[in-house]
């Protein structure tokens, strides 16, 4: 059974802080010692607590640690910067993330608005004579992106139908739009 998804917030309880900051903190320095197997690489920590005297380093084996920490201050700060996080960065990422999906979504919402007021204008159901000049805007715009693909589908159509099944598409001009018509 998977656990529930761990709320990030301060915790209140002292004894409880305490006890959850030493549990994910050897959690970590084992998570840390498995990436370094597992993956050949070389990485340290350095983990400072109000509730520990002094800073806790991993590797214990302090020559490790000091090859590992002037490895990484050698090198420049913009290379040093690249994937560094931190919790405003990460909480920017996260915001800017959903900003896009946010306005991915809106978009995806007005064409299926537009698609839907097609679709009853053709069938009947809604008048244009009862719609407003944006709702006639957006549906004049939604039909000029349309009609290219109308007219590749039409031209695929007239190419693959027999002479006797073309008919029933007629094209006309009407205040000077181009306008299909299908014939029964």
């Amino acid at each position: 059974m998977p656990r529930s998804k761990v709320k990030l917030a301060f915790i209140e309880n002292k004894k409880a802080r305490k006890s959850s900051f030493m549990k994910r903190k050897e959690c970590l320095k084992n998570k840390l010692k498995e990436l370094c197997t597992l993956c050949g690489i070389k990485a340290c920590t350095i983990i400072y607590s109000s509730y520990e005297p002094g800073l806790e380093v991993w590797p214990e084996d302090n020559t490790a640690f000091q090859n590992v920490l002037n490895a990484f201050l050698t090198k420049l700060p913009m290379e040093r910067n690249k994937f560094m996080s931190n919790q405003d960065s990460y909480v920017k990422e996260r915001i800017s993330k959903a900003e896009g999906q946010i306005k991915k979504q809106i978009v995806t919402t007005r064409d299926f608005v537009k698609v839907n007021m097609m679709s009853e204008c053709l069938s009947g159901k809604v008048s244009l004579a009862g719609l407003n000049s944006k709702d006639l805007n957006n549906l004049r715009s939604f039909a000029g992106h349309k009609l290219p693909e109308i007219e590749e589908r039409i031209k695929v159509l007239k190419s693959d139908a027999p002479a006797s099944q073309l008919h029933f598409i007629n094209s006309i001009i009407v205040n000077g739009y181009n306008c299909l018509t299908i014939n029964n």
